[in-house]
């Protein structure tokens, strides 16, 4: 996180007025703003997540099936989220397992290689594949770039 804003009411503010009239008013609420910021520094190591656990936490959302979920990893730019979710949760494809074998950043841009195992309407057993996958970094996070045959009916081939 670079930075916390704090706004403290103005005691001029008709309504902050009364509650914050006196010293041990304003001073009961800047103690609270500081425990509030003491409470967020601590959580929050300022560092962004990595590519990895990004990809990660993706990919464990989507074995779950947590498409809603899943929806906050991709890119700018992918469909509406209600599209996204209809072309996520109707595709035939259900992913079991991932294996992560590379990542390669390359600035803003990485491909992640990984070996998949999913199921296929018609088949006893699961299926295993490899993968490639486009991620790019947008102020300072990393985003899943959401495959498309260019006219976005098929965004669930890999």
């Amino acid at each position: 996180m670079n930075s916390l804003h704090l706004t403290i009411l103005s005691s001029q503010n008709n309504e902050a007025k009364g509650h914050l009239s006196n010293k041990s008013g304003r001073m009961i609420c800047i103690a609270f703003a500081l425990s509030l910021l003491g409470m967020v520094a601590s959580s929050c190591d300022g560092k962004p997540v990595s590519l990895e656990e990004r990809v990660k936490e993706y990919w464990k959302l989507r074995i779950e099936k947590k498409a809603e979920l899943t929806y906050k990893f991709e890119a700018p730019g992918v469909p509406d989220k209600q599209t996204y979710l209809k072309k996520i949760l109707t595709a035939p494809i259900v992913f079991t397992k991932y294996t992560i074998h590379s990542i390669k950043e390359n600035g803003d841009e990485a491909e992640v290689e990984l070996q998949a195992e999913y199921f296929l309407p018609g088949l006893s057993r699961a299926v295993s594949s490899s993968m490639s996958e486009r991620w790019v970094r947008n102020r300072g996070q990393w985003y899943h770039h959401f495959p498309s045959d260019g006219d976005g009916t098929d965004m669930e081939r890999r």
